[in-house]
């Protein structure tokens, strides 16, 4: 029984569980290092994933420019004056539509709170009343926009301040990008002699998948994101830009990313027209069919094969655990968890092997 295979994954799964259980409860050091855990992570993970978007660009320009260094100064001030650039010119259009979708919204949910409260139709007030439909209406939108506000904004609220932001992650990224290969090469030295090929070829994997998959999720977000203001365009949706880029920032969540980023623009059509509604839903369908069926399988090819299943259950996981910051970093953490399963599987049967 205790040589059973499924046996030992279950014991070991919950010594784990029990592992966590116990490190919970020891508050007076749980708390202050899991501060100190979150205040460290989250700049390093968006540093890693400003590292590979930013790497094609440095390696490109430091076979032309031969020295690194000035290659990532060079990607930087080219991203700075983006950024000014974008600012400047469309910093105004999208903070008018951002408050115009505000005030629809608001206007949109007093209507409907207006209608439920002036119900002729004695049993449908009946109901409104017994069910406290109003108050349920209430306290759904109040949470909803906690929620948003507690994943998006929180993840900046974890860094002790803006000045981290801006300073801390631009210097980690400049290491990473220029030092990359010395990490590479002190970790090799770490390891001892008889797994070091094992690790290098985990390292390599790995690499390679993170690369193909962040660099690949951001030409997916930026093709998407055009292509449904395009759409929005076509169809005469109010404030498309801003609703574009709600698609372009929630595609780089897998498959439920979709969904979020469709949401606003359904709302928006619903409150004009049902067959402005229709119309939103036909330019997301066929934005959606694009994706997934000419986009994307170019861009991730077989290595990055994930069933959709295991990644809606990642992603809901790790948002729940980890905030907006977990969704875009749970296909990530499974690709190398996979990565390094399958090279140890395949180390130990090669020991195995006599």
């Amino acid at each position: 029984m205790f040589e059973n295979r499924f046996f030992k994954i279950a014991i070991s799964i919950l010594l784990i569980l029990l592992i966590l259980f116990l490190w919970k409860q020891v508050h007076y050091i749980y708390e202050p290092l899991n501060s100190v855990i979150a205040v460290l992570l989250t700049p390093l993970l968006i540093s890693v994933l400003f590292y590979y978007l930013l790497r094609p660009i440095v390696r490109f320009l430091t076979k032309y420019l031969r020295y690194k260094g000035l290659a990532i100064l060079i990607t930087f001030l080219v991203i700075a004056i983006i950024i000014i650039t974008v600012s400047y010119f469309g910093g105004s259009i999208i903070q008018r539509q951002i408050r115009d979708l505000t005030h629809l919204f608001s206007n949109y949910y007093t209507s409907i709170r207006n209608s439920l409260r002036n119900a002729d139709n004695e049993l449908l007030a009946h109901y409104i009343e017994k069910y406290k439909i109003e108050e349920k209406l209430s306290s759904f939108v109040a949470r909803l926009f906690t929620g948003l506000q507690n994943n998006f904004f929180g993840l900046f609220s974890k860094i002790t301040s803006a000045g981290t932001i801006i300073i801390l992650i631009p210097v980690i990224v400049y290491y990473f990008l220029k030092d990359d290969r010395t990490f590479y090469h002190e970790l090799m030295e770490l390891l001892p002699a008889k797994i070091r090929k094992m690790g290098s070829a985990i390292l390599v994997e790995a690499d390679q998948t993170l690369a193909q998959y962040i660099t690949g999720q951001l030409i997916i977000a930026l093709i998407e994101g055009s292509l449904a203001l395009i759409g929005y365009l076509i169809i005469g949706l109010p404030n498309a830009l801003i609703l574009a880029l709600t698609i372009t920032v929630t595609a780089f969540i897998p498959f439920i990313g979709a969904i979020l980023g469709a949401l606003p623009a359904i709302l928006i059509g619903i409150t004009s027209s049902f067959s402005q509604a229709l119309k939103v839903v036909i330019v997301l369908i066929v934005v959606n069919q694009l994706e997934n069926n000419l986009i994307a399988p170019r861009l991730h090819g077989s290595r990055l094969k994930i069933h959709p299943l295991i990644v809606i259950l990642l992603v809901m996981a790790f948002v729940t655990v980890f905030g907006f910051l977990g969704a875009l970093f749970a296909v990530p953490f499974y690709v190398v968890a996979r990565v390094l399963y399958r090279e140890i599987r395949k180390y130990r049967e090669t020991q195995d092997t006599p």
